[in-house]
């Protein structure tokens, strides 16, 4: 289906290859050999097997579990917001309701362009693919990974923006702790991990008031592992965790109101979310031959009760229950290592991923009108509006090769093949059938890393790739059934379109790691990429149907750039740049900035060591984001700085965290009124917070 170009490309893999191989020698891939493993020991598994960072030929960064316990943070995403091209625009205002962005791809809090994984298993949604970030609970010993760009080559759908891999550290030394959290806003927490040589446990607890009204959340897991190691020879992991979570939203305000900025409006005073999931995995490897044969099967149910508000003007709103009961199993099958009669060093990589899920969906109405008729109302159901089932199967085949030609040089190549097949059947609330869909895509992706430096100082290498990715609409763009009330036959339509289509994407990228060795025992480290992306077949809503089309085509080019340096017990500087220059390619505005995407980000932050203290400062700031697709009303920028003060003293560590440390009143992320007015949607920052925190390690 999807074609590369072949010429250009494929002559200056060629010359690239044969050129650093006539002036390579023997003596001088034994010294790379060394510098590489010296300056680079960081492995990482972004690419589906191990490999050294620097190798990749992707744009990968990693938070190693020291830097995930220095910086401040109230979620997981706080942290991740300090990664290269990783964007977290909160519309909740302390930390509880993140929505990605990166490269460009900005859901909306409808659907999701980042693939999350924890130890290698996928948490995205069934129904919109979006993450409950509150369920990724941080155990001490684990570490991030994020492979930025499309990935669908490994992953398939909806890798276009990122994957991010929370890995735990099975090498790690077990130990177990009890942490203890109170903060602003009526915030506690209680956090347990338990862990011994062959398993571990772990229970989170933690409840909030908000700093706005209606903004009370509760959040709990369990979470439990059994692993079993035979020598050399293999391993397995069983796994099961059950989160809960009951949050109020507060909703956005309008860019008219005045005074307090914590206050909620009366169209969103029903809005809750009420979920459970339970999920249980197996997972586990086996020496097969020259490699490893790695499986997993895993299993999840997610119950969940959502109420939501749609303003439909800025005066006018409906409100909905939502009753979902989602299931669904994954299962994975791989082999690493396999080796080819190529007579070349190689590593070899073939697999195959397994998903069935069903989602039963239902939809009561709660209020439609003015704020008059809100004010009036009790919030109960008022009626079944829809009722239906939907169920998605996808099965996809892979294979990754990398070969070494000559040690300086690393070529990839890869391709997957993805069949996806949903269906839909009605129960009430549809006048008629909805269609069946089934897409297909393939998914190829060519890359080479060449190392240009490598002495006792030096190791740089750069890399290039192209790549085509997708992402299939999700089965909330295909089957919703929620009904939105207009003023005109037949007073009402729904979003969600059974005819959508993949969306597709051809990019080209290329960057550089670079690690250096400074005197004094400081090392620094810089990555730089550069990439270009064009989509086709965007989903996009459309005013002449009143309905999610495929009409959208979108430029996605930007530039991601970390640099760190660091002596290890004293100090540490990171500085991150990210570029996100994204247009409309097609349409009345077509040359536009797309709306919500900032399109500069700066994250930046400095840890100090002295005996038992630490303190470490971020700072992160936003700018150049539209809110509306002709770019007439553009949001102010802004910029945040927080704070962690830290003790160890025996086996206890003390911290103590300030977020927004100056104080600054910001709105995170606006949306125009849908009914065409001049009011905005406006979600409103948190105040000055502070939180503090005791840990006991036992």
């Amino acid at each position: 289906m999807y074609r590369l170009p072949q010429g250009p490309l494929l002559t200056f893999f060629t010359l690239l290859v044969a050129g650093i191989g006539s002036v390579h020698d023997v003596r001088a891939q034994d010294q790379d050999s060394t510098m590489i493993r010296v300056m680079d020991p960081m492995t990482v598994t972004a690419e589906r097997a191990e490999s050294p960072l620097s190798l990749t030929t992707s744009s990968v960064s990693v938070l190693e579990a020291r830097e995930l316990r220095q910086r401040p943070a109230r979620s997981m995403t706080d942290l991740l917001g300090t990664m290269p091209g990783l964007l977290f625009l909160d519309v909740n205002g302390i930390g509880w309701s993140p929505q990605a962005v990166t490269r460009g791809f900005y859901g909306g809090g409808e659907a999701e362009y980042v693939v999350v994984l924890k130890d290698g298993m996928p948490v995205n949604n069934l129904e919109n693919g979006l993450v409950n970030w509150e369920q990724l609970v941080r155990e001490p010993d684990a570490r991030i990974e994020v492979l930025r760009g499309g990935a669908s080559s490994l992953y398939g759908d909806a890798a276009i923006g990122a994957v991010i891999n929370i890995v735990t550290d099975a090498n790690a030394p077990p130990h177990s702790h009890l942490e203890l959290g109170a903060g602003s806003f009526g915030a506690q927490s209680t956090r347990m991990f338990i862990e011994d040589e062959t398993w571990s446990a772990a229970a989170d607890y933690g409840t909030t008031d908000g700093y706005r009204d209606h903004g009370k959340r509760t959040t709990a897991s369990l979470s439990a592992q059994r692993n079993v190691q035979w020598g050399t020879k293999g391993g397995l992991t069983l796994s099961g965790s059950l989160n809960s979570r009951d949050a109020d939203t507060p909703g956005p305000i309008r860019s008219t109101e005045e005074g307090d900025r914590a206050q909620s409006l009366s169209f969103f005073q029903f809005d809750t979310i009420d979920e459970q999931t339970r999920r249980a995995a197996a997972r586990g490897w086996l020496a097969v031959g020259p490699g490893r044969l790695r499986a997993s099967l895993a299993w999840e149910n997610r119950d969940q009760n959502v109420i939501r508000t749609l303003p439909l003007a800025a005066v006018f709103a409906d409100t909905q229950e939502r009753v979902v009961d989602a299931n669904g199993w994954r299962t994975s099958l791989q082999y690493t290592e396999w080796q080819l009669p190529i007579g070349l060093a190689h590593s070899f990589t073939i697999g195959v991923d397994g998903y069935v899920g069903t989602l039963g969906s239902k939809y009561h109405q709660i209020v439609t009108g003015d704020e008059t008729v809100y004010e009036a109302s009790a919030g109960g159901r008022q009626g079944l509006n829809a009722d239906g089932t939907a169920s998605r199967r996808a099965l996809a085949g892979y294979v990754h090769v990398e070969i070494r030609p000559v040690e300086r040089v690393k070529m990839a190549m890869g391709a997957r093949y993805d069949r996806i097949a949903d269906s839909f059947d009605a129960v009430e609330g549809l006048s008629e059938e909805a269609q069946d869909a089934t897409n297909t895509a393939f998914s190829p992706k060519i890359g080479v890393n060449v190392r240009y430096a490598s002495s006792a100082r030096h190791v740089g290498n750069a890399w290039v790739n192209a790549s085509r990715s997708f992402k299939a609409p999700t089965l909330d763009q295909l089957y919703d059934l929620r009904a939105l009330p207009v003023p005109f036959p037949p007073f009402e339509v729904r979003i969600a379109s059974p005819l959508l289509t993949p969306q597709e994407g051809t990019a080209f990228e290329a960057g550089l790691y670079h690690l250096l060795a400074l005197g004094d025992d400081w090392q620094g480290r810089l990555s730089v990429s550069g990439y270009t992306m064009d989509m086709e077949n965007e989903i996009d809503f459309s005013f002449e149907t009143f309905s999610n089309v495929n009409i959208g085509k979108s430029r996605h080019r930007g530039i991601e750039s970390g640099l760190t340096l660091g002596k290890a017990g004293f100090a540490s500087v990171f500085a991150n740049y990210t570029l996100q220059d994204v247009t409309q390619q097609s349409g009345d505005n077509a040359g536009n900035a797309v709306k919500a995407i900032p399109k500069h980000a700066i994250s930046a932050g400095v840890t100090a060591e002295a005996g038992a203290f630490t303190a470490s400062l971020v700072l992160k700031s936003l700018s150049g984001m539209w809110v509306d697709d002709a770019n007439t009303v553009e949001l102010p920028d802004y910029s945040t700085v927080d704070i962690r003060l830290s003790w160890d003293v025996r086996d206890w560590r003390l911290t103590a965290d300030m977020f927004n440390a100056f104080d600054r009143d910001y709105d995170t992320t606006a949306y125009p009124d849908p009914a065409g007015s001049d009011v905005l949607f406006l979600f409103p920052s948190a105040p000055r917070a502070l939180s503090f925190g005791a840990q006991y390690t036992f």
